[in-house]
C-alpha cells in the first residue's frame, strides 16, 4: 500500500525519470496509469485524435473520460486534473498556454484489479457520482503549430477534512479553463502531486473508415452554421466517406459526429477564441 512518505522516497531517488512532459510543472516521477478502453495512454504515447472526421473504435475513442488507476491499491480519496499545456498563441509566435480539460474529485481505489493491455491496475472510481469541478472535455488539437499536444494528468491525495480548503481552491480555479496555470493552482491549493502521466494527440492523425478494394471513389462534405459548403470527389482504391455537421450559437456550442458529443458553455468558447484556438474543441 502506498503512503505519502514512500512516494517522496521514490521521487528523491536518483535517476528517476518524470512521467509528466519535459519542462512541465509540477512534475511527477510516479506513474499514473491512464487508458481509453483497451488502449493504454501512458508515457507520452501517441493516441488517435477523436474529431468529426474520425470513425474510431471504442478502444480508441477519447470522447469519454479515461480509465485512471494505480498498480497498488490506494486508501482515501483522490482528485485528478487534466490539462493541455500546448495551446498556441493567437499570433502563432508567442509562448503556448494551458487549457483545463478535467478536474474530478472524490475518487477511490477499487477493491479488485482490472487488466488493460496486460497491465493490472486498481482503477480509481467516482463511487459517489460526485459532480466534476470541471467536466471532461476530449482532446482535439487545432491545425496550428504545435499540432501535437501533450495532454497531462496529475493525481492528488485529497483525503479527509484537512483537504477541504484545497478542494475549495481547486473548485474555484476550475471555473476558468483558458490560460490555466497548473503550477499556480496547485501551489495555491497547497497540494503535492502524487502521480502523473501524459499522452500525445496530434491534429494530423487520421482514423476514418475505409472499405472495398480495386477502383472506387471518395467524397467528403461538411456544413456549418455560417455560409458556405463544399464537396469533392475522386477516384482511388476503396471507398472513403466523411460527413460532419457543426452548429455555433451565441449560447452553448455543440459539435456532433461519430466520435461523440461535446458541449461547451459560451464562456469556454470565448476563452478559446481569445487565444486563437477556438477550433481545438469540436
Amino acid at each position: 500500500m502506498y503512503t505519502i512518505s514512500s512516494f517522496l522516497a521514490v521521487a528523491l531517488a536518483g535517476g528517476v525519470s518524470a512521467f509528466t512532459p519535459t519542462g512541465f510543472e509540477p512534475a511527477s516521477s510516479n506513474n499514473l496509469t491512464v487508458a481509453y478502453g483497451k488502449t493504454l495512454a501512458i508515457n507520452g504515447k501517441q493516441i488517435l485524435r477523436a474529431g468529426l472526421e474520425h470513425k474510431l473504435t471504442k478502444s480508441q475513442d477519447t470522447a469519454q473520460p479515461p480509465t485512471v488507476g494505480t498498480t497498488t491499491k490506494l486508501t482515501g480519496t483522490y482528485t485528478i486534473l487534466m490539462v493541455d499545456p500546448d495551446i498556441p498563441s493567437s499570433s502563432g509566435t508567442g509562448p503556448t498556454s494551458q487549457f483545463l480539460h478535467w478536474v474530478q474529485s472524490d475518487l477511490v481505489s477499487s477493491d479488485t484489479t482490472t487488466t488493460i493491455s496486460g497491465q493490472k491496475i486498481y482503477t480509481l472510481v467516482n463511487s459517489k457520482n460526485t459532480t466534476a469541478f470541471a467536466a471532461y472535455l476530449q482532446p482535439n488539437p487545432p491545425n496550428k503549430a504545435p499540432t501535437t499536444h501533450r495532454y497531462t494528468q496529475l493525481l492528488f491525495n485529497t483525503t479527509g477534512g484537512s483537504a477541504a480548503t484545497a478542494l475549495k481552491s481547486l473548485q474555484t480555479a476550475a471555473k476558468s479553463r483558458g490560460n490555466f496555470s497548473t503550477a499556480d493552482v496547485v501551489k495555491s491549493a497547497g497540494l503535492v502531486v502524487l502521480m502523473g502521466n501524459s499522452f500525445d494527440v496530434a491534429f494530423g492523425d487520421k482514423g476514418i473508415n475505409s472499405t472495398g478494394a480495386g477502383s472506387g471513389s471518395g467524397s467528403s462534405s461538411g456544413t456549418s452554421g455560417g455560409k458556405g459548403s463544399g464537396t469533392s470527389g475522386g477516384k482511388g482504391n476503396g471507398t472513403t466517406t466523411s460527413n460532419s455537421t457543426s452548429t455555433s450559437t451565441a449560447g452553448p456550442v455543440m459539435s456532433t459526429g461519430g466520435a461523440g458529443i461535446v458541449n461547451l458553455r459560451g464562456s469556454e468558447w470565448a476563452a478559446l477564441a481569445a487565444m486563437g484556438a477556438a477550433v481545438m474543441l469540436l
